[in-house]
């Protein structure tokens, strides 16, 4: 997904930390697009103040996710044309494609001012997905290198290389995320690879590698390719993956947690929200 917070944001030092909120944990059952997007819509919408919830989910069909602002590129459309099973959604927030099969979603809904700001959200973020990965047995890490800002919608794939501060394996992406603030709190949501590496969407016409801020050079590369759980070895089940990455985001991230499920509000508010986000207006508004 790949967005960075927007630098030009209230800086993190200015804005008051609140205390650590009470933590709901989701998981739901494999879902399509439009109804994955319009829940983490409705969690944010309907955040309160000092709680926060971690939400695992799946996709059904695989389906193609672009960012908010990103433009529809012939390469993507292409790709639909040759797989008419795939869905195909737009994100409320940011960042860029990615092909969400075989892998987990995670969305985190928090009010803006638990961490200090969207930047070090972001950051506390993939600190407890790197944790729970390493209760996994993964050697992931925080990329120090790559662009610290946002790149150009026009960038091509999310996982074509990593940003400063994403979730990487040898260098090489595993989670991709994407935040927006949706009135006073953070939808920070993002892709790990179990198996699928994003191969497909690299044979759409991407092949041109960028830099940073999408400012291609005009050399043709081949991208870097991500890395997935596959690779690395067996992949756990889900219940166990689930369980570690809950247990990192806990470990690094101060509060109560309990599980949960959505409130009778937030199930209408989204039930609202699906319909935008199962729109053409809103799917080809680029």
């Amino acid at each position: 997904m790949c967005s960075l917070p927007d630098r030009g944001r209230t800086p993190a030092a200015s804005v008051p930390r609140a205390d650590p909120p009470v933590w709901r944990l989701l998981v739901d059952e494999p879902l399509p697009g439009a109804v994955n997007m319009a829940r983490d819509h409705a969690l944010a919408a309907l955040a309160r103040p000092g709680t926060g919830t971690l939400r695992f989910y799946r996709w059904s069909p695989a389906t193609l996710s672009m960012g908010r602002n990103e433009p529809v590129t012939p390469g993507y459309r292409q790709l639909l044309r040759r797989h008419p099973e795939m869905g195909v959604v737009r994100r409320p927030t940011g960042g860029r494609a990615v092909l969400h099969d075989r892998e987990v979603t995670y969305s985190v809904v928090l009010p803006v001012r638990v961490f200090g700001g969207l930047r070090p959200a972001y950051g506390k973020i993939n600190e407890g997905l790197v944790e729970g990965l390493r209760r996994l047995g993964v050697d992931a890490a925080r990329a120090t290198g790559g662009p610290g800002r946002a790149r150009n919608p026009e960038a091509g794939p999310c996982f074509l290389e990593p940003a400063r501060g994403e979730v990487v394996v040898r260098g090489r992406k595993l989670v991709g995320s994407a935040q927006a603030r949706i009135g006073g709190a953070i939808l920070q949501h993002g892709s790990l690879l179990l198996v699928a590496d994003q191969e497909a969407l690299f044979s759409g016409g991407h092949g041109e590698r960028r830099g940073p801020a999408g400012c291609g050079d005009g050399v043709a590369r081949e991208p870097r390719r991500a890395i997935t759980l596959a690779e690395l070895g067996e992949v756990p089940p889900w219940n166990r993956l689930v369980a570690e990455l809950a247990a990192g985001f806990e470990h690094v991230v101060a509060g109560r947690w309990s599980r949960g499920s959505l409130t009778g509000s937030e199930r209408a508010l989204a039930a609202k929200l699906e319909k935008r986000y199962g729109s053409r207006e809103w799917t080809w508004r680029r």
